[in-house]
């Protein structure tokens, strides 16, 4: 990071939002950081997440569709603050993955780059507090500003979002994002109450998340004979098109082509209870672990 990470500062802990299911899925704790007495720039943004067991993938730390899920629940409220009394929504993300293996807790911080009448384009970083502030990923977010209508923005600043406790039960990411089981290029999840967001519209983490599964299914399943050994999703490049309302879900994949350990696999994303639109696209590099 080419910024220290700042930690909870200031005023007491608001209350979780019993919406925010997602991020309390990823114990995310998650706290602002705000600028210097004068200043007009935006306030910055520090978070942590733990890496639980459950919640590990086959390179053995964090999932890329945790990390992004995180990201996005970060970089969204990072975002929506810079620009109150309006709002944002996720528009897209581009993520480059610098280690698969985590100790955790993983740091994240972000800051605005650019703050619009329409965008807000944000950098946010994410470290392995646990393994010397070791580099996990760098992704820069950007979000459409909206009228957040009859949305409440009524926050307690500076905002502080303590981590929510450990559920011993917890289920692994499939189960939690009713993605169903199966192989193969297409994968489908089920749109559940807890999966949206405020707005009411499926998660971005979640579509994260999807792309996750749905890229690692495809490469799988396209293997050559002899092929095998698990494998793990890196670098992704997400564009949210349209939001998911209906569901269910599809996440089509193409593997487009491989080189050495790795190959690329395009992911669209569609609504198949809304005409079967097309909400998302992602491409999603798939490693051999």
């Amino acid at each position: 990071m080419t910024e220290p990470v700042g930690e909870p500062v200031g005023g007491p802990a608001t209350t979780t939002d019993p919406r925010h299911h997602v991020s309390e899925y990823f114990r995310l704790e998650r706290w602002e950081i705000p600028p210097p007495p004068g200043s007009e720039e935006p306030s910055e943004f520090g978070g942590r997440a733990p890496v639980d067991a459950h919640l590990r993938g086959s390179g053995g730390g964090l999932r890329i569709g945790g990390i992004l899920t995180s990201v996005d629940s970060l970089g969204g409220i990072l975002s929506g603050i810079s620009v109150r009394p309006q709002w944002i929504v996720t528009t897209s993300m581009m993520a480059t993955v610098a280690r698969l293996e985590h100790r955790g807790p993983l740091r994240l911080h972000g800051r605005v780059l650019r703050r619009g009448r329409s965008s807000v384009v944000s950098a946010l970083d994410v470290v392995d507090e646990g393994w010397d502030d070791r580099s996990v990923a760098a992704v820069v977010m950007t979000c459409a500003v909206l009228d957040p209508g009859a949305m409440d923005l009524d926050f307690v600043r500076p905002l502080s979002l303590p981590m929510p406790p450990l559920d011993p039960d917890a289920a692994a990411p499939e189960e939690f994002f009713c993605i169903a089981a199966g192989r193969g290029p297409v994968t489908r999840l089920e749109l559940s109450d807890r999966l949206r967001n405020p707005w009411g519209i499926l998660h971005g983490g979640a579509v994260a998340m999807l792309a996750d599964v749905a890229a690692c299914r495809a490469v799988e399943s396209a293997r050559f004979p002899g092929e095998g050994g698990p494998v793990a999703a890196a670098d992704t490049v997400l564009h949210y098109l349209s939001p998911v309302k209906v569901g269910p879900v599809e996440a089509r994949c193409q593997v487009l082509g491989h080189r050495f350990d790795h190959r690329v696999v395009r992911v669209a994303i569609h609504d198949v209870g809304a005409g079967d639109r097309l909400c998302s696209l992602a491409s999603v590099t798939v490693l051999a672990v």
